[in-house]
């Protein structure tokens, strides 16, 4: 009786044709290859905002002008700081040092 209960619990195990391995790897394949066209031949949706560049006036820089006196003379309420930040980003400056002859893009919008 003993044989007979440890045996109950034991499930057989069915071995896999090889018309079945090969049936399911094809199967795996196709599914792969179809989610991988599906992602790259799909178009993306890209959700775009209308980029509008910031107003602002052309202003060439003067001997004895820094950015400062231009943030200030443009710059309206804002944050002088703020305004040569901006100025710099926007002109591609690494520093505040600036030149005579030099035209430089200055906001003139609030942000």
């Amino acid at each position: 009786m003993a044989a007979h209960s440890a045996q109950i619990g034991v499930r057989r195990v069915r071995r896999r044709t090889p018309k079945a391995v090969r049936r399911a790897r094809t199967l795996t394949v196709l599914f792969l290859l179809t989610v991988t066209a599906a992602v790259l031949l799909c178009p993306r949706r890209v959700q775009t905002q209308a980029h509008e560049p910031p107003a602002g006036v052309h202003h060439t820089v003067a001997p004895g002008d820094t950015l400062w006196d231009i943030a200030v003379a443009y710059g309206g309420n804002r944050d002088a700081r703020e305004v040569v930040y901006e100025i710099q980003r926007l002109n591609g400056l690494p520093s505040a040092e600036i030149y005579p002859g030099q035209v430089l893009f200055v906001p003139t919008e609030s942000r």
